[in-house]
């Protein structure tokens, strides 16, 4: 009976001495949004997912389309006259007046911290001249980032029936949106102040995106934890009766950053799951360079043309997501393929070849490789694969023979 005894008690104080922590035991998090996944930002490899592509209904997270287009297409200086039908624009809003002069950059910080849709209907008036023209842009944008199952009506995304994306959807979209550095800068802005207008006073605005600021706490998975997250770099939530509470989220930490998005939760849940995904992701995965920007690659010929050859770089660096604790990363591999047939002139930039990446025997992605400087065409004897400079030592050594000859012919001939 005291055996049993000494061994229970063991194994209450081993027990009581954990921390409770699904991802150190690589057990995925209970969520309890309908919809979720988690990806690395560089990647795009999914870590982990819940019904990622059902097609959801997805609020204010739109914005986060609407936003990207708008950085690509508008100068934020710009000035917005707002018309009469934007300023009867519904849902959350900053009460645009009709008349009223606005800046692009003050309708974007309104748009992502207020998730005010009558911004979105005047920055998608601004780009297309339309919304449903604008709507056409957001599906053919959305297409080019990976989106595979998303539709777009509006700029905001206040309820209609053809209007829905997922979460792996909208996590590739919003994995292309951060790829913008102002998008970064607006969605960890805590508050900003658009200036009084000819229309209106300061309007004062405040982000609603807990996970970077709040003191309060949270329960994740049983646990009691803070509500501000280490490492947050956006994005973006939003609600609808319609959508329930969704947050597109992201994390970097180290050389690793990641994106969750959660779809149709709570108002707890969404920051709750949002910590629980980020939380397996940074316990369990972490990206590595399989090659870097500028890196060399060695030469490949060049024909006809002022060099011989021509030293071959990475355009970009690439990561590969592995494990955090095993030693996956060193079956991460490159191998690159030349260009069968390059011909000067070969301008510095130029795609020279391609870097195939593989994990194990898999291959994973491709980066261009380029060439480190610049060729221009080369002389007369380039097609024989003789560089300029060679040409120009071979006709100064043909010179000389020249001149040796024609100086042992003269003299021979004064001797006769």
């Amino acid at each position: 009976m005291r055996k049993i005894f000494v061994i229970l008690l063991a194994v209450f104080l081993t027990a009581s001495s954990m921390t409770i922590s699904f991802a150190e035991t690589n057990q995925q998090p209970a969520l309890q949004a309908k919809a979720a996944v988690l990806i690395d930002s560089s990647t795009g490899e999914i870590l982990l997912d819940k019904n990622m592509n059902r097609k959801m209904y997805p609020a204010s997270t739109t914005k986060i389309m609407t936003a990207l287009l708008v950085l690509e297409n508008l100068d934020l200086s710009k000035t917005v006259t707002i018309d009469k039908e934007t300023a009867l624009t519904g849902g959350s809003q900053i009460n645009l007046a009709e008349g009223e002069h606005i800046t692009v950059e003050q309708l974007l910080y309104a748009l992502l911290l207020k998730s005010a849709n009558d911004a979105a209907v005047a920055l998608a008036k601004e780009v297309s001249g339309s919304v449903p023209e604008f709507a056409a842009l957001m599906n053919a944008r959305a297409k080019e980032l990976g989106a595979r199952n998303t539709n777009f009506v509006t700029p905001n995304g206040l309820p209609d029936a053809n209007h829905y994306t997922t979460a792996y959807d909208l996590a590739m979209i919003a994995r292309g949106a951060m790829g913008n550095e102002k998008f970064r800068d607006i969605v960890t802005t805590l508050r900003y102040t658009i200036p009084a207008t000819d229309k209106s006073d300061a309007r004062e605005l405040k982000n609603p995106n807990k996970l970077l600021y709040s003191q309060s706490k949270i329960e994740v998975n049983g646990v009691q934890r803070p509500l501000k997250y280490k490492g947050t770099t956006g994005i973006k939530n939003g609600y609808t009766s319609e959508a329930g509470r969704c947050l597109a989220a992201s994390a970097k930490r180290g050389g690793t950053e990641l994106i969750s998005v959660v779809l149709n939760t709570t108002a707890e849940g969404k920051f709750a799951d949002s910590i629980a995904l980020l939380d397996y992701g940074f316990e369990n995965y972490r990206n590595v360079p399989a090659v870097r920007k500028g890196e060399a690659l060695g030469e490949t010929k060049v024909s006809r043309g002022t060099m011989r050859n021509v030293e071959m770089i990475a355009e970009k660096t690439a990561y590969v997501t592995v494990p955090a604790k095993k030693a996956e990363a060193s079956e991460v591999r490159t191998k690159v393929i030349k260009e069968q047939k390059i011909e000067a002139p070969v301008f510095k930039g130029q795609k020279i070849g391609t870097i195939e990446i593989y994990k194990g025997n898999i291959l994973i992605g491709q980066v261009d490789a380029v060439a480190a400087v610049s060729v221009d065409k080369g002389g007369p004897l380039s097609f024989l694969g003789i560089s300029d400079r060679a040409s120009y030592v071979l006709a100064g050594c043909f010179l000389i023979i020249i001149v040796l000859l024609a100086a042992f012919i003269f003299r021979r001939r004064k001797h006769i």
